[in-house]
This record gives structure tokens, sequence and C-alpha cells, in this order.
């Protein structure tokens, strides 16, 4: 009897030693368990969600419709740590999801990073990151330019009606493109907030703000007359004052 007793209870302590491998199929190691940092960034309009091809309004009182948001963020780190390697922002595609690294929020209670690709970086070969890096050409092909040797750090686009006379038109093409070295800007977040979503998860939303893409303090983007730059020679005021609106757009949610 004392046996048996003895065989039950050391059944019994290993099912409590081991709960995590009780949805395991038979045979299988048991995954350790993983603490993730998940980074989003929701486009707003002002104090509203935005949309891709819905309607806003300017201060100038033009009628715009955002067509495509895209940008990359690279070499992402805490104070001692890198989070996240290289992810590409593509709202259309993607929605608000930016990346997800493995992390504590101790680890990681500040994060800096590239709006854009450093220089070693975007003067690589495209085709030689690992298959599975968003950098790798396959992957990355409508963010990287064949002419002008590099990628595109950000990408607005949009269609837009200057005329204010109640007809919709929306005849009027905005494209911006932004690249090349001198470009690249430092995102910086301090102290950030992380929101815990699960027992080893936690989520740092952003805020993309395209009204403050617009009207960036005294720093403003008229929409009839500046409206495209592929960062060619002679667009470098405009290519610059696009990617610092872009980067001052960017806060926490």
């Amino acid at each position: 009897m004392t046996t048996r007793c003895n065989l039950i209870f050391s059944l019994v302590s290993l099912i409590l030693v081991f709960p995590s491998c009780k949805d395991k199929v038979e045979g299988e190691p048991c995954d350790p368990e993983i603490a993730l940092l998940k980074v989003s960034v929701q486009p707003v309009y002002g104090g509203e969600t935005l949309y891709l091809d819905s309607t806003y309004s300017t201060t100038e009182g033009y009628d715009v419709q955002f067509t495509d948001l895209k940008f990359f963020a690279e070499d992402v780190r805490g104070a001692s740590a890198q989070l996240n390697t290289a992810s590409l922002f593509d709202y259309r595609i993607t929605g608000t999801d930016l990346f997800t690294g493995e992390g504590t929020p101790t680890d990681f209670a500040s994060l800096d990073g590239n709006l854009g690709v450093q220089s070693s970086v975007n003067h690589s070969d495209p085709s030689a990151f690992p298959n599975e890096s968003i950098l790798n050409i396959s992957n990355s092909g409508g963010m990287h330019w064949g002419w002008n040797p590099g990628y595109i750090f950000m990408k607005v686009e949009a269609k837009v009606d200057t005329i204010p006379d109640g007809i919709a038109l929306f005849d009027h093409n905005v494209v911006f493109h932004i690249g090349k070295d001198v470009n690249v800007q430092l995102l910086s977040f301090s102290n950030i907030n992380w929101q815990q979503t699960g027992d080893l998860s936690h989520h740092f939303p952003l805020k993309l703000d395209m009204q403050t893409f617009l009207q960036n303090g005294t720093q403003t983007i008229d929409l009839q007359t500046e409206y495209t730059s592929h960062t060619a020679s002679g667009q470098e005021a405009i290519s610059l004052k696009v990617i610092e609106n872009f980067k001052a757009a960017i806060s926490e949610y």
C-alpha cells in the first residue's frame, strides 16, 4: 500500500512541476516561455483614426485622401541591447503592426532607432540579406531604388482636391519617396509606459499624425505647391522637410 501511495505521489508531483507541457504532443520538448514586446503605429488625422482612401481636410481648405503610408524603422535598441534589426511599416498591407521583439519592459525602458536605415545598411547588397529579412530585395523591392542605390526610408502618397467648390475631383497627385543617407532621422522614446497584454507580453502604441505631418509648427507642407519628391538632385530642401515632419508626426499614443 505504501509503495502504491508513493507512486501516485510521484506522478502528481511530475504533473505539478511541468504544467506548461500539458498541451504539447507526446514526445515533443517543452518550449520556454518568452517575454515579448510589441510596437505598433496607428495613423491618425488630428483626433480621429486615419483610414487610407478616406477624405480629410487641410488647413488650406484642400481635401486629401492618403493612399500609401510606409516607413522603415531600423536598429531599434534600448540602453544595452537591440530589440529589432529592421522592420517596415506598411499601413495598407500589415495594418498598425511595426514589430514584435523578445525582451522585458525593464530592459527596454527607452528606445532609440532610425527612421530610415543607416549608411552601412543602405549601401549593402539588398539581395545578400537573409531571405526572412525585410531588407532583402524580395521583401522590400518597392522600398528600394534601382536607379539611386539605397532604400526608400519613407513613402507618403495621396490624392488631393485643391479646389473647394463642393465637387469631388482628386486629380492632384502627391508622391513623397524620401531616402539618402543625409535624411536618416533618429526616433527616440524615453520612460516608456509598456502596456501589459499578457503574462509575458507588453505593448507600446505609437501614433502617426498626418495632420502634424502637414502642419509641423511653422514648417508646413502645402500640398498644392509642395507635392513631389523622389529625393533627386534639386529636391534636397523639400525632402528634408518631408522626413522631418514625418518624424515629428510619430509619438506615443
